[in-house]
């Protein structure tokens, strides 16, 4: 039975995450048949997921942790974990935005979504799904079995408002504490109604909880004039700024190819981790990464908050 879950009675408090992290340079593999990892907690290591890729677009799957630098507030700080991504279980939250204003596009959004996670859906992997409307509502959480995914999947239904940031804010607090890598896949066209979260709280919550935001912009009216261009805005930021990604969807056939891209880049990822300065002088910490060769483009979080408030 689903959750109603309302996000103001959640969101008035702000701490910083815990970060559920391998212990320092290792990622232990158990025996058991699920092939589940033992991480540790680790309330000073700062992980990063880092996206490589070429010029082109192409992604770069093949470096070596001599082949990363990473600095925090411009200082170079020792790389004490890496590894690749697709060695550690996927975290998923898919948001599905179920106003009005996009329901000619939700069933391609589901048949879309089902493929994709039917694709990268491993034993270890565990997928979230919360539609959209004035509430959060929670269809499944943290499922493997792809039969209850799909049946979560198509029973998201047209509802009234849009509380995208208080969606965002819930899924980011929930994967702070989840181990693995962390994602949050956005299906809406942007537009914010009913939050009662703040946009840049949502902004922060993501940051600290780890969390990499896709977006797919939903464009039901083609034209810039009579869309909401801020809602858009700010999805496009939360991708930038947690080193996701956004794709505009302006036909039901870039709803494929979007998820087929997202897939592919989820199998090419690197996590890098440091232990940060301890002399704190800002609340704000600015994260850079870099690699040997400087013509490939580095995608990741672009920084920190190391205070609640």
């Amino acid at each position: 039975m689903s959750n109603q879950i309302r996000l103001h009675l959640f969101a008035p408090f702000l701490v910083l995450s815990l970060l559920i992290v391998p212990q320092r340079g290792e990622l232990a593999q158990t025996g058991s048949t699920n092939k589940e990892y033992k991480l540790s907690v680790d309330v000073n290591l700062v992980t990063v997921t880092v996206t490589v890729t070429r010029a082109d677009g192409s992604w770069v799957s093949d470096l070596t942790e001599k082949d990363f630098q990473i600095f925090d507030d411009e200082q170079n700080q020792t790389i004490s974990f890496f590894g690749r991504q697709s060695d550690q279980p996927l975290q998923l939250f898919l948001l599905f935005d179920s106003s009005f204003s996009i329901v000619p596009e939700l069933k391609t959004q589901q048949e879309s979504a089902i493929e994709f996670v039917k694709s990268i859906l491993r034993p270890m992997d565990r997928v979230s799904i919360l539609r959209i409307s004035e509430e959060v509502d929670e269809v499944v959480h943290k499922a493997n079995q792809i039969e209850r995914i799909i049946e979560a999947i198509l029973s998201v239904k047209p509802g009234g408002g849009t509380s995208l940031y208080d969606a965002i804010y819930l899924a980011s607090e929930i994967l702070k504490e989840s181990k693995g890598r962390r994602v949050i896949l956005v299906i809406s066209d942007g537009t914010d109604t009913t939050s009662h979260t703040q946009f840049q709280d949502c902004l922060r919550k993501a940051l600290n909880s780890e969390s990499v935001i896709y977006s797919l912009i939903v464009q039901p009216i083609k034209s810039e004039p009579g869309r909401n261009l801020g809602g858009e805005h700010a999805l496009i930021y939360l991708s930038d700024r947690t080193g996701g990604r956004y794709f505009r969807i302006s036909h039901t056939d870039h709803f494929k190819e979007s998820f087929e891209m997202i897939s592919e880049e989820l199998r090419t990822q690197y996590v890098l981790g440091y232990y940060p300065p301890s002399n704190f002088k800002r609340d704000y910490r600015k994260i850079e990464v870099r690699v040997s060769d400087p013509t490939y483009v580095v995608r990741a979080r672009d920084g920190y908050f190391t205070s609640p408030r």
